[in-house]
């Protein structure tokens, strides 16, 4: 016969495996946690969003290689400059095709070859080239952008790794271009919260003209300050059988703090007033006279 004590300890060993039952279930793929709780212990696992916010200005200095589906291949190295969290106040550098442009929160301006780019698209179009390549590069700090929008958060893997998949929706003009597509998955390591990789989907754009989707992984963790942050990414171009072409790149990238005292140098906007796009206005068609007692 059982005494009370072996009942009682039966009990909570059966209440133990019951629980550890329950949270490995969980675990592997139950209810999912809510998509801020993801994304706040993404940004704690590369050193916290807070550390991220106080680097202050930081050079982002990209070395890039891609090779189109043809086969040709491109070298091509970019400095951003941008204040954490990003995207903007900003600013870009590209030497050899003699690019600097930026915006500083109230605009964008670009010069090119020493000359002042008029077209009025630039005012809000520098943002969006700034911002396209950042969100890829800071993973995952960019999931706290303002834009970024979790429609669902559900239990996946990796090549066999267990993961939590972000399914985002970005605005349209989140991108500077549409053939980028909005809609955007996230792989995230199921305990370590660790960015496994990103999932874009291929576009349609109309009349037989298609984009790449991408698959993007990145490698080589350096720390900055107190976050760490990839210094290496690897993009492979997708059909829309989700078959890898051979479009291809990969990024390595390089970090330095600056000092706050660099910001006026950088952001502002260099160009004279009276050079500066003008803000397209929409002009009302002439009107026909009013009839005298209409």
């Amino acid at each position: 016969m059982m005494t009370v004590r072996e009942s009682a300890l039966t009990t909570v060993l059966v209440v133990a495996a019951v629980t550890l039952a329950a949270t490995a279930g969980a675990q592997q793929g139950g209810s999912p946690p809510p998509a801020d709780e993801v994304i706040r212990r993404a940004c704690e696992a590369a050193g916290g969003l807070d550390k991220f916010r106080a680097l202050g200005i930081v050079q982002l200095t990209l070395n890039r290689h891609e090779v189109a589906n043809d086969g040709t291949e491109t070298n091509s190295e970019v400095f951003f400059y941008f204040k954490a969290p990003g995207p903007i106040p900003a600013r870009l550098e590209n030497v050899a095709r003699q690019i600097v442009a930026g915006d500083d929160g109230t605009g964008g301006w670009a010069v090119t070859g020493g000359a002042a780019d008029s077209r009025a698209m630039t005012v809000y179009m520098i943002e969006r080239v700034v911002r396209t390549d950042l969100f890829q590069l800071l993973m995952p700090f960019s999931l706290t952008w303002d834009g970024v929008t979790v429609r669902q958060v559900v239990a996946d893997s990796v090549d066999g790794t267990p993961a939590w998949r972000l399914d985002l929706a970005l605005p349209s003009n989140f991108f500077f271009t549409p053939q980028i597509s909005p809609n955007w998955r996230i792989y995230l390591h199921r305990e370590r919260f660790t960015v496994l990789r990103a999932e874009s989907d291929p576009t349609d754009l109309g009349k037989g003209v298609t984009a790449d989707g991408m698959l993007i992984t990145w490698a080589k963790p350096v720390k900055l300050g107190e976050v760490w942050l990839n210094s290496e990414m690897v993009t492979l171009g997708r059909d829309f059988k989700g078959q890898i072409k051979p479009h291809s790149r990969r990024d390595t990238m390089a970090y330095k703090l600056l000092p706050p005292t660099e910001a006026p140098k950088l952001f502002p906007n260099p160009i004279p007033p009276d050079k500066r796009p003008k803000p397209f206005k929409m002009e009302m068609p002439p009107q026909p006279p009013r009839q005298p007692g209409a």
